[in-house]
Formats: structure tokens, C-alpha cells, sequence
């Protein structure tokens, strides 16, 4: 049994991608540094948060914000310098915290034009600033309260009762009027399903499970809000897509959460696929227990002798030992030792 106590839509999507890397991320706590361009993301993302909270403070009467990353900043002021300064006050923020990665002025042009990218897109559409905000970069925890969502799990010698939550973060909410709210998320990013390999259209789009999430969230955030416009905006690749839910498609969000909830906590052995994206995309195959509190495994194969006396990836100490001691021994033992089963870190949080 794996013990799974929440959903994110990154976790749900990371299961879909491949189990055992899911298994070593969200129940091991296995994760590696993050990816260039994935930080680049987030420096955008942060940009497109200030104006939006910048636009709900002018809505509020507001003359000025703090930002935790780049301080005070005037919410009424657009000029295009002013905001390329605060890009690059999110870039440095960032740049210094992942200093694993060797950053150019590139990077910094990259991040200033995307900015600029999402901001003008069909004349300013999806701009902050020309929206009615009701929240930028709302969080939300959900629990569910259904009987399928119930857990309980024995945890290093303790007990892990309770149901199944949500947790997130959502770029942003506006109001369009007429009981309809829009949810909008940034991508910077290709347009791609990871797992499968296929582009997402929009008819995929209907079913995407991120979407699909953040509408069941903020139903519940907005229990008042009829109708719901979810838009996914890639920002490099395709533009803005929208699709329209509204409170009789939640019961079939329910059944996809309660679906993947129960093959979870039930799985005794999370399947491992190896392919060209274990080495290209996955942290966990690229990468072995050397240097961690875990020893790591020589692996001994027939037929592959140029191979022995390699070290085992991750993914494959992790599936050897499950196969040797069981599930419930490798989730206590092989454990990341700053990590606590169930715990949350928010998108961006460095």
C-alpha cells in the first residue's frame, strides 16, 4: 500500500508520466533540482502574479503592494520600464536561489519577453491588469468529504487517518460578469502530455486533469459561481485555450480523482517503464542513491557485463529492493530523510 493523503495536479499528472517516479517523489521524497527552463517559468509566472496583485490593489483602494520577492511596488504604474524592473528584480531573486544552473543575459531577455508575450497576447486579452482580479495566486486545500476518500496508514509507527485533500495553487481568477469567473493558468512550456507524448488539443483539454482540478477547487472557493471558464494560456506554443465546465461536471472529476486514489493506495509494486524519457526527463533515472543517507546497489545483470559494477538508478534500487522486501519495508527505509509523507511545497517556494 502506498499512503497518499492529498492531490496536486502536478502529482496526479507525475503517476500518469510513470508510478515509480511518483512513488519516489510524493511517498520517498525524492526530488531533484529543478530545470532551467522550469525556473524560467517561475520567473514569469512571479511577474504575471505582481501585476494581477497590483490590479487588485488598485481595485481596493490601494496605493502601493509588498511583494515577498521584489518589496513595494506601485500598483497604478505600467509604464513598460517600470514593469521590465521588476522582472528583473524576480530574475536575480532567482537566479541567486538556483545558482545550480549558469545563467546568461539570455535567460534574463527570455524571461523579460515572455513577460511582455502574455501581457500583449490578442491585444492585452489575458493581461492582469485590464481584468476585473477576484485572486491572484490563490491556494487551496480541499478535503473531500466521501466515504471513498477515507485513509488510514500505518507511518513509522504511527497513524495516518483521515481523507483525501486537493491542494494547489491557481494563477489566477477573474470575474467576466454574469456569475461567470475565469481561471487562467500560465504555461511557458510546450504543449505536450508528458505521459503520452501527444499534443494537447483542445478536445484533450476537456479531460486534462489540472484543469479539471481547479475547477472542482475553486467551486468549492466560490460556491456561489454557476459557471466556470478555465483557460490554460501557452504563452510559446499555441496561444490560449478555454474550456467551459460548470457544477455537472464535477461528478465526473470526482470519479477521476476516486479512481487514481484507490490504484494508488493500493498498489504493492508501482510499475516501471523504462524508455528514453527515463534518462532525458526523470530525475530518478539519471540519478543514483550515491551521496545520499541510502547505499547504493551494484547492479548485477545477465547478459550485460559492459554494465556490471554500474550503481543502480534510483528507479531501479527502489524496484529491486520492493521486489526483495516489499512495499511497506522500502516506503520506511528508503525514505528521504527531510521527508514527511503528506507534506506540501507550494510552485515556487525555493
Amino acid at each position: 500500500m502506498i499512503p497518499i493523503v492529498y492531490f496536486r495536479s502536478s502529482s496526479f499528472n507525475c503517476h500518469r508520466f510513470c508510478p515509480m517516479q511518483y512513488y519516489l517523489e510524493y511517498t520517498l521524497g525524492w526530488r531533484g533540482k529543478s530545470g532551467q527552463k522550469a525556473d524560467k517559468g517561475t520567473i514569469v509566472h512571479k511577474a504575471l502574479e505582481i501585476c494581477a496583485v497590483c490590479k487588485k490593489g488598485a481595485q481596493d483602494g490601494k496605493k502601493n503592494i509588498t511583494d515577498d520577492v521584489v518589496g513595494k511596488v506601485i500598483t497604478d504604474l505600467y509604464e513598460p520600464e517600470y514593469l521590465e524592473t521588476i522582472v528583473e528584480k524576480v530574475y536575480k531573486y532567482y537566479a541567486t536561489a538556483c545558482s545550480h544552473h549558469k545563467w546568461t543575459n539570455k535567460d534574463l531577455k527570455d524571461c523579460v519577453e515572455w513577460t511582455w508575450k502574455a501581457l500583449r497576447y490578442n491585444d492585452g486579452m489575458f493581461d492582469p491588469r485590464n481584468r476585473d482580479v477576484v485572486d491572484a495566486e490563490p491556494h487551496f486545500d480541499i478535503t473531500i468529504d466521501q466515504e471513498w476518500a477515507k485513509y488510514s496508514y500505518d507511518v513509522e509507527g504511527e497513524k495516518l487517518e483521515g481523507n483525501l485533500s486537493l491542494k494547489g495553487t491557481v494563477d489566477l481568477v477573474t470575474d467576466l460578469g454574469d456569475n461567470v469567473y475565469e481561471i487562467i493558468d500560465w504555461k511557458t512550456g510546450r504543449r505536450l502530455d508528458w505521459a503520452t507524448g501527444e499534443e494537447k488539443t483542445q478536445e484533450k483539454l476537456l479531460n486534462d486533469a489540472q484543469l479539471r482540478i481547479y475547477h472542482y477547487a475553486m467551486k468549492h472557493l466560490y460556491p456561489h459561481v454557476d459557471t466556470f471558464l478555465v483557460t490554460i494560456y501557452f504563452i510559446n506554443d499555441g496561444g490560449a485555450f478555454t474550456i467551459h465546465l460548470q457544477d455537472e461536471d464535477l461528478p465526473k472529476t470526482e470519479e477521476m480523482l476516486q479512481k487514481k486514489f484507490a490504484f494508488i493506495k493500493e498498489t504493492e509494486k508501482p510499475q516501471l517503464t523504462k524508455s528514453w524519457k527515463c534518462s532525458k526527463l526523470c530525475h530518478q533515472g539519471k540519478t543514483t542513491f550515491e551521496d545520499t543517507s541510502i547505499d547504493p546497489l551494484i547492479e548485477r545483470r545477465a547478459g550485460y557485463p559492459t554494465r556490471y559494477g554500474d550503481y543502480m538508478t534510483k528507479c531501479e534500487q527502489t524496484n529491486h529492493m520492493i521486489n526483495k522486501y516489499g512495499i511497506e519495508w522500502v516506503t520506511e527505509n528508503l525514505k528521504s530523510p527531510d521527508h514527511v509523507i503528506g507534506k506540501y511545497k507550494a510552485p515556487g517556494e525555493v
